[in-house]
């Protein structure tokens, strides 16, 4: 509902107006009378109005002064011209001053009511947006924090962004980026043990204690990869800011440790002197975060102190060939021996530059991938898994729990291997087997022919058979033979020497010793028992 305002220095105008109007129909509750316009502007002044209706002549104060005061202290009121024809010159004056509509007197009633539910559409239109562009406001008001960190972002861990464009925006988001220099600060946080429920629970704390640490004068959100990057305006800080900061970062660990026992590894990158720079400063703070690949996590380190890094490049290529070589040895104390000296040279250890470190990573899982491709049928979450850890260097926290995800992974690819073996060797004796029931009448069915038939060697499926099936080739064939032997005598009146030969035996009385040795009984005996 609206309120509304008519203000003429005629009584009779005033009131009629009021009356011969449905006023309710069009959304009005409540209706305000005043004789000029300093009446009405006090009116205004105490109460909520949303439509005024002036006259132009008054006196004290005529209705255009009161429109020029209204566009000034009340913008979002709408205002109306009731003007008869000699002032309607004076009416048009009212144009700059934002006023929309006149009404011409005298006018009927029929002719008002139209104009003013023409006026009224106008008003709930305006009104609408009014109030759709306050809640829109409100919205970015509450988004306002979340809004600061993208463009953050965007400024300092984008190489490829439009600089210009997102510090307009930071301006509209009152950022106040005319504090240089500006030094960048990157902490990785070791969550390994963090569980995933409790994740976004410590994040959201140790950003929290950072921002407490520096108040508002610096700025805290995070690069994409759960790092929180610290913009600091050094044009606030009156001591030099480098060393400073330094310390800063210092304090900062400490406090988070202390507050939610969570450690932490921080890097200082080069100091940025202009907005242009931000980016390459935050680089090389990254640069410097790679330290704790070699010389450990839980510490504070500065691009600027890393110039004793090894300057020659290592590649440890028999530690490769070691660590596929403990996978096919298969046992997982060597398997973690060959991981850890891939990424320790007694001459450069605790010197590889955070670069080397990662190219040996991406060596070690390229190696086991390649071990893994040598299999057959290759489940999807192992080549999933493979994937994911080769994409993975960054968000270690440690050299130490780099190595143990490699080690698990080694593990894994050392039981699939494993398994593709038992799978294969099981093939291998199901098919000898079947190659057995098939011709075992043959009486020149041996280790070497059946060898032949699964195309492996005769002393693998000799070793073979003897792990798989529990029995050697030959006991088997002999089994498969007494079995076959013990039906036919149950089940016919076939002869003892017509059944040797039915069984593979040549010789008929090695067949009736063969049967005695396996039943206890001779051929004659075994049937006249069943």
């Amino acid at each position: 509902m609206y309120t509304l305002l008519i203000a003429d220095d005629e009584p009779l105008i005033r009131n009629g107006v009021k009356k011969i109007i449905d006023w309710e129909s069009l959304g009005f509750s409540e209706i305000f009378l005043a004789e000029d316009g300093q009446e009405a502007l006090d009116i205004i002044r105490k109460n909520h109005v949303d439509l005024v209706l002036t006259d132009i002549v008054m006196p004290f104060m005529d209705g255009l002064e009161l429109t020029e005061i209204l566009s000034r202290e009340f913008p979002q009121i709408h205002v109306v011209i009731l003007t008869g024809h000699e002032d309607f010159q004076y009416a048009q004056k009212s144009v700059g001053l934002g006023v929309k509509n006149y009404i011409l007197k005298p006018i009927g009633a029929e002719s008002l009511y139209k104009e003013m539910k023409e006026i009224c559409e106008k008003l709930h239109i305006e009104n609408s947006q009014r109030q759709y562009i306050q809640s829109m406001k409100n919205q970015l008001r509450q988004s306002l924090p979340v809004l600061q960190e993208q463009t953050l972002n965007k400024i300092v861990c984008s190489a490829d962004r439009n600089l210009r464009l997102y510090l307009e925006r930071a301006k509209s988001l009152q950022l106040d980026m005319s504090q240089a220099p500006y030094e960048i600060g990157v902490m990785d946080l070791d969550m390994e043990n963090i569980s995933g429920a409790d994740y976004d629970l410590y994040l959201f704390a140790s950003r929290n204690i950072v921002k407490e640490c520096l108040g508002k004068e610096h700025y805290v959100f995070e690069d994409g990869k759960d790092r929180v990057v610290i913009l600091f305006r050094c044009g606030t800080l009156e001591a030099e800011s480098h060393d400073l900061i330094y310390d800063v970062l210092c304090i900062i660990q400490k406090s988070i440790y202390n507050t939610i026992r969570l450690r932490t590894t921080c890097a200082l990158g080069t100091t940025a002197a202009t907005l242009d720079e931000l980016n390459q400063a935050y680089r090389n703070a990254k640069k410097a975060l790679e330290c704790k690949y070699s010389l450990g996590s839980n510490n504070v380190y500065d691009i600027e102190d890393l110039n004793y890094l090894e300057r020659s490049f290592y590649y440890p290529q028999q530690e490769l060939h070691h660590l596929t070589k403990s996978i096919m040895i298969g046992n997982t104390k060597e398997i973690e021996r060959a991981v850890r000296s891939v990424f320790h040279d007694n001459e450069k250890d605790g010197s590889l530059s955070g670069k080397n470190v990662k190219v040996i990573y991406m060596e070690a899982m390229n190696a086991l991938l390649r071990e893994l491709a040598g299999l057959k049928d290759i489940p999807d979450e192992m080549w999933n898994r493979g994937f994911v850890l080769y994409q993975k260097f960054e968000t270690y926290s440690s050299l130490r729990e780099m190595e143990d995800e490699l080690i698990r992974f080694a593990c894994s690819i050392r039981d699939e291997m494993n398994s593709a073996q038992t799978n294969s060797g099981m093939q291998v004796i199901d098919k000898v087997k079947d190659y057995v029931m098939r011709n075992y009448k043959n009486p020149e069915i041996s280790l070497t022919s059946a060898a032949e038939f699964a195309s492996v060697s005769t002393g693998y499926l000799s070793g073979l058979f003897k792990k798989e099936a529990g029995t050697n080739f030959v006991k088997y064939l002999t089994d498969v033979r007494m079995e076959k032997s013990m039906q036919l005598l149950r089940s016919t009146d076939m002869k003892t020497y017509e059944i040797a030969y039915e069984t593979g035996f040549s010789n008929p009385h090695y067949f009736s010793v063969s049967f005695k040795k396996y039943t206890g009984m001779s051929p004659s005996e075994f049937r006249a028992k069943e």
